[in-house]
């Protein structure tokens, strides 16, 4: 009996449930057409706004592409940043890739004393931050020389990137197969021979996408020159900034700078690392 009517009492409590949904849910459709009109202006009103805050941006982004680029010719500071940055990169980027090869050599070399040397080398340029190098070579190296500092950027971020690419080097290098050299001087090839056309053709394959990252990494580590009173991307708009008092405008116009530098250095790394493939090359030889 208990059961009976407990049941019937759930039934009547959901039916009560359901009766006062219904009568909420109309009285807001009611009143929701009641104010159709009212909020077909409120509608109205919300698409003005939009439109007076998409004016109001454009309105703002016009007037701090004047402010930054176009007024006192502000463009020029960028574009000599622009120059100066690239050239950095560039030279950088092949002094220490010589400088690396150079390392890497003594690192393997038989030679105890060489090898040591190397290896503190490394160990000091990898655990030291490129600022605090950059500015010993700066300050405390080259201080009582008058020197371009754009030349002294060259030598810190080479050395720096030099300890990295012998270490990638090496690592390229010994993961070749022993063998393979063996067989290059039992066909007749001398020990250089060997090297040049048996074991760094493979090793540029394994380690060009290492190498592309870490090339990318200098790019966007330069941006710290201005320490040393070099006006790199990064310096030009902080001297943009000083004198607009804008930070948003400029510093966003940097960052895409940079990003299309890595971009295109992406590309071209890319394209290069395409060409060490055999396998499209023979794919090229098939099809031709």
């Amino acid at each position: 009996m208990l059961n009976f009517l407990t049941k019937y009492r759930l039934l009547f409590m959901v039916a009560v449930c359901v009766l006062c949904a219904g009568f909420v849910s109309k009285t807001y459709h009611m009143s929701t057409i009641s104010q159709y009109t009212s909020s077909s202006d409120l509608v109205q009103e919300m698409k003005s706004g939009h439109v007076d805050a998409l004016s109001s941006f454009l309105t703002g982004a016009g007037n701090s592409f004047q402010s930054n680029i176009v007024q006192e010719n502000r463009y020029l500071l960028i574009l000599e940043g622009l120059k100066t940055t690239v050239v950095i990169s560039v030279l950088s980027t092949f002094l220490g890739t010589f400088l690396g090869a150079i390392v890497c050599f003594m690192r393997m070399s038989s030679n105890s004393i060489l090898s040591m040397l190397a290896g503190i080398y490394i160990s000091i340029l990898r655990g030291t931050p490129v600022l605090v190098f950059l500015m010993l070579i700066f300050y405390v190296v080259f201080a009582s020389v008058n020197i371009d500092p754009v030349f002294v950027s060259v030598i810190a971020f080479g050395m720096n990137f030099a300890a990295y690419v012998a270490e990638i080097y090496r690592s390229g290098i010994e993961s070749i197969d022993k063998g393979q050299s063996e067989a290059g001087i039992a066909m007749g090839f001398t020990r250089f021979n060997t090297f040049l056309y048996i074991i760094l053709p493979q090793t540029v394959q394994r380690i060009l996408p290492v190498y592309k990252g870490e090339f990318i990494s200098l790019v966007k580590m330069t941006s710290i020159v201005g320490y040393i009173a070099v006006q790199d991307l990064t310096k030009a708009s902080d001297i943009i900034r000083s004198r607009t008092f804008d930070a948003f405008f400029p510093l966003i116009m940097v960052a895409v700078f940079y990003y299309l530098i890595s971009w295109f250095l992406m590309l071209f790394m890319e394209y290069a690392e395409r060409l060490a493939n055999p396998k499209l090359n023979r794919k090229r030889i098939t099809t031709a």
